[in-house]
């Protein structure tokens, strides 16, 4: 019986409950479609800041930052275990490790940036964005711009450095920094030409946000866990790349934020005024339904199934067009490399969760009118 009322009611009503049906779809939509471009948005911008390079050195803490930085001759050197030892360490903020050691080398008259590179994962990172730099195997080589011009070397060929040949698989971007007059190779056998079986002299990392609301905590919050993991050893951030990405994140929560908050509120002014007006269109029927003594519990749940019934329908509907609207118009232009934009179904139940208690939320203007109708005046007025 309760059923059948409200499926009458409902096709009574049909242009106000296709009306509202169609409101609240098109505000889920545009929910759901701001939601995955923020977040493909952020993953963009941060990825472009990403690729900026790393945005921080570890060294030891008696170690001077000019010799990593001028590649000087006499740099402190310490055991390349202990980029294995941060990338244990979980709970640091810092992940994308590189163990680097570097000297200047005479290559066919033309001095030159030897520099020995060996990527180290975290156990939690993941193939989808990875390390900026890419492992070599043994023999393989890699030159910096202004490195290939001057030793007028081409990917494909060979170079010959300290009487040993590697094969030059790859030669990179101009940059306009001095990774341009680098040649790097693998750690291990840099470490055999320059003497220096298990050292290294600085450590390369990337600081991730996910430890601070501000820069500056995620800062304190390394540098404090950083003296835990690894005693004797400070981290050196480049603050160029690490603000932009903190902008760039801070930007598109921000801006995300105050859109949501507009659409709730858009929302709930569109349930609430529709209710209102089906309370008092309604009134005479309400007032003879609690004169065959159905009580307010029975009438306020009639209100309410159906508005419920709605917000999960169109929260279904609204989630598959505003994901489809975020994959068909954001692909083509989203600077993503990493994992496609793509419809997030696991979001679907928060989503219709969300659109309930909003829908309730809105109903209770309607329902405390509602509870304000006196049913003897109403039949009176009859």
């Amino acid at each position: 019986m309760f059923f059948r009322t409200l499926i009458c009611q409902a096709r009574y009503r049909w242009g106000v409950t296709l009306l509202l049906f169609l409101a609240m779809t098109s505000l889920v939509t545009l929910y759901v479609y701001l939601r995955n471009t923020a977040r493909f948005s952020n993953r963009s911008m941060q990825l472009i800041m990403k690729n900026l390079g790393h945005n921080m050195l570890v060294l030891p803490e008696d170690a001077n930052p000019l010799d990593v930085y001028l590649c000087s001759d006499d740099p402190v050197l310490f055991s390349d275990r202990v980029t294995h030892n941060l990338a244990a360490h979980t709970e640091l903020a810092s992940r994308y490790y590189v163990s680097v050691l570097q000297k200047r080398v005479s290559v066919e008259g033309h001095e030159i940036l030897l520099t020995g590179i060996e990527p180290v994962e975290r156990s939690d990172e993941t193939e989808e964005k990875g390390n900026m730099v890419k492992p070599l195997r043994k023999g393989q080589s890699r030159l910096g711009s202004s490195s290939a011009k001057i030793l007028n070397v081409g990917k494909g060929e060979k170079i010959e450095i300290l009487n040993r040949v590697f094969d030059v698989v790859e030669v990179l971007l101009q940059k306009g920094t001095e990774d341009d007059y680098r040649l790097y190779v693998p750690l291990g056998e840099c470490q055999e030409l320059l003497g220096c079986g298990g050292r290294i002299n600085a450590i390369l990392a990337f600081q991730c946000l996910s430890h601070g609301e501000t820069l500056e905590e995620v800062e304190e919050y390394q540098q404090r866990t950083l003296s835990k993991a690894q005693p004797g050893f400070t981290s050196i951030s480049r603050q160029s790349i690490a603000e932009g990405r903190y902008q760039a994140r801070k930007t598109t929560q921000e801006s995300l934020h105050y859109l949501l908050a507009l659409v709730f509120t858009i929302t709930i002014i569109v349930i609430a005024v529709t209710g209102l007006q089906e309370v008092s269109e309604r009134r005479h029927e309400i007032g003879v339904y609690a004169a065959l003594g159905a009580g307010y519990p029975y009438i306020i749940s009639l209100f309410l199934s159906k508005i419920l019934a709605l917000a999960v329908f169109s929260s279904v509907v609204g989630f598959a067009l505003g994901s489809r609207l975020a994959v068909s118009l954001n692909s083509s232009f989203l600077v993503v490399k990493t994992r496609s934009v793509q419809t997030f179904w696991g979001d679907l139940p928060s989503v219709m969760g969300l659109a309930c208690c909003v829908a309730l939320f809105a109903m209770i203007p309607p329902i405390l009118q509602l509870l304000r109708l006196d049913p003897n005046e109403i039949l009176t007025e009859e």
